[in-house]
């Protein structure tokens, strides 16, 4: 079983809230993430991947309570089982992508962020995101 944390970056433009997705290098829309140093805790090894593949900086998380995606894929011939942990986070900064991994990116509402993303457990996590900002913020 494979581990990354990441974060689901998110900023207030008026009184709506806005995501950002990247274009990882492999073709496909999701959120940053990647894997811990081992030194670190989910949330440290969360907020240090978005500072390197964007250089935005975490504000403050907005949930103690992780969301989940699972997933599997070929790697080598071998089927690998994944989990990945996000964070839900008000970000601040200018972004600048880490071209040896992020081809591109992009600021989109949540709905739109729905359509963008590759894959389903992608549009799952935009849709959590979503309950959980109507129900607490």
């Amino acid at each position: 079983m494979e581990h990354s944390y990441g974060i689901i970056p998110l900023r207030r433009v008026g009184s709506k809230w806005e995501t950002l997705l990247v274009k990882h290098q492999k073709g496909h829309w999701a959120f940053p993430k990647g894997h811990s140093d081992g030194q670190e805790s989910p949330q440290e090894t969360a907020s240090r991947e978005l500072h390197e593949e964007t250089e935005l900086r975490v504000i403050h998380f907005l949930s103690n309570e992780p969301l989940k995606e699972f997933y599997t894929y070929k790697l080598d011939g071998h089927l690998v089982e994944k989990t990945v942990i996000y964070f839900l986070a008000e970000v601040e900064g200018e972004v600048k992508i880490q071209i040896e991994e992020i081809e591109d990116f992009r600021w989109l509402s949540l709905e739109e962020a729905k359509q963008l993303t590759t894959f389903p457990e992608s549009r799952r996590l935009v849709q959590e995101a979503v309950k959980f900002l109507k129900l607490n913020l």
